[in-house]
C-alpha cells in the first residue's frame, strides 16, 4: 500500500508500523488465525476477517499518531473485526472443528473432559471467553488482555477469576 506524505517523519512512521505488522504476521499468524476462527467458526470467514484486520491497520497507520502496544493495538483490531463479522453472519454454534478453534494439543483430556470444556466454553459469555481464550489458550497477559478488549485491567481480572470460580464449580 503506498501513501503520499506531505512530510518524511510520517513516511518514516508508516514504513516503521507495516514493519512491526510483518514481524507480528509472520510471527504470530496462526494465533491470529485461530482467535478470527474462534468468533466466526468458518475457515474462509477467518481468513476474511484477517484480511480486513490486515487492511484496518495499514489504513489507520497514516491517521495514528503514536502506538504504544503495538501486538495489544493489532489484536484490537483483530477482535473487533472478527465481532463485526460475527455479527453481520450471526453467531453459529460450535462446528466439529473446535479442536482448531484454540489448541488444545499441550493439554491433556479424555474425551469427556474436552466435551465438557467445549460445552463450559460455548455457554460462556463472550467478555469472559475471551479473556479464558486470550489468557489461558493463547498465553496473553492480564494487560494485555485489557488493551485488546478494551477494558480495564482490573475488569479483566475480576471477570477471568470470576469465571475460573464458575468453571471450577461447574466442573465439580
Amino acid at each position: 500500500m503506498i501513501f503520499i506524505f506531505k512530510n518524511r517523519s510520517q513516511t518514516k512512521k508508516v514504513r516503521y508500523y507495516e514493519h512491526l505488522l510483518e514481524e507480528l504476521i509472520e510471527g504470530k499468524y496462526d494465533q491470529m488465525y485461530r482467535i478470527a476462527y474462534s468468533y466466526v467458526y468458518d475457515h474462509e470467514d477467518a481468513l476474511d476477517v484477517l484480511q480486513d484486520s490486515f487492511q484496518k491497520a495499514l489504513k489507520s497507520f497514516r491517521n495514528t499518531v503514536e502506538i504504544d502496544n503495538f501486538q495489544a493495538w493489532f489484536y484490537k483490531i483483530l477482535v473487533r473485526t472478527a465481532i463485526d463479522q460475527w455479527r453481520v453472519k450471526r453467531l453459529r454454534p460450535f462446528g466439529l472443528a473446535f479442536e482448531e478453534t484454540i489448541e488444545l494439543s499441550h493439554f491433556r483430556f479424555d474425551q469427556s473432559e474436552f466435551l465438557e470444556l467445549k460445552e463450559i466454553l460455548e455457554r460462556t459469555p463472550s467478555p469472559e471467553r475471551d479473556i479464558i481464550i486470550l489468557k489461558y489458550f493463547d498465553g496473553f497477559t492480564l494487560q494485555e488482555i485489557a488493551q485488546i478488549l478494551n477494558l480495564n485491567e482490573n475488569t479483566v481480572k475480576t471477570k477471568m477469576y470470576r469465571s475460573l470460580v464458575q468453571f471450577k464449580n461447574l466442573l465439580n
